[in-house]
């Protein structure tokens, strides 16, 4: 089995073969999973702008907890990875979303992995805002570049589409003025 980097962080192809080894087990067990992948494992296996993630920000369909636990600590134990591999923090602000939209990214045998369309994780970085290391400026950034957003209006639209806008403070319209600057344009 393949053994983790010296920092823990996965690459595009060791998710993969995370995402296969996991259809593996689920087969064993006769269990299908359907399982949405947000934040930086997505910006790793789909947008070639961050090479790894340290971990897997996910939310998972309504399937037997216990036997998805231990499936998970096999997953766990063959690739060595750090006990916070997986990461449903993500399902608290995904409390806050008004529309929800997804995508296939991956159809396996046992194992359905949806994404979030761009829009909408753009929206969600905004409203996150972290500040360094977190990548979600590098992120939103990739994201307004992919989505061809030249004005402000443009990013506001999007994310008054997916977050209640009384949502954004002061921190995320710091962001959103740096992201436009950062962008080539005075978005004040």
């Amino acid at each position: 089995m393949a053994k983790s980097n010296q920092h823990g962080l996965m690459s595009k192809s060791k998710l993969l073969e995370v995402f296969d080894y996991l259809n593996e087990r689920l087969r064993e067990n006769q269990l299908q999973l359907e399982v949405t992948v947000y934040g930086g494992s997505i910006m790793t296996m789909v947008y070639d702008n961050r090479p790894a993630t340290k971990d897997i920000d996910c939310a998972f369909s309504d399937i037997n907890s216990k036997l998805l636990q231990n499936i998970l600590d096999t997953v766990q134990y063959a690739f060595d990875l750090p006990d916070n591999w997986i990461n449903e923090e993500i399902k608290e602000p995904l409390k806050h979303l008004i529309k929800e939209d997804k995508e296939t990214y991956a159809v396996y045998s046992n194992l359905k992995i949806l994404k979030p369309k761009a829009e909408q994780l753009l929206a969600m970085k905004v409203l996150a805002a972290r500040p360094e290391p977190a990548k979600d400026f590098i992120d939103a950034y990739i994201l307004c570049k992919d989505l061809n957003i030249m004005a402000k209006s443009e990013l506001m639209d999007i994310v008054s589409t997916y977050i209640p806008l009384r949502l954004l403070g002061d921190r995320q319209m710091a962001f959103i003025k740096h992201l436009g600057k950062d962008l080539g344009y005075d978005w004040k």
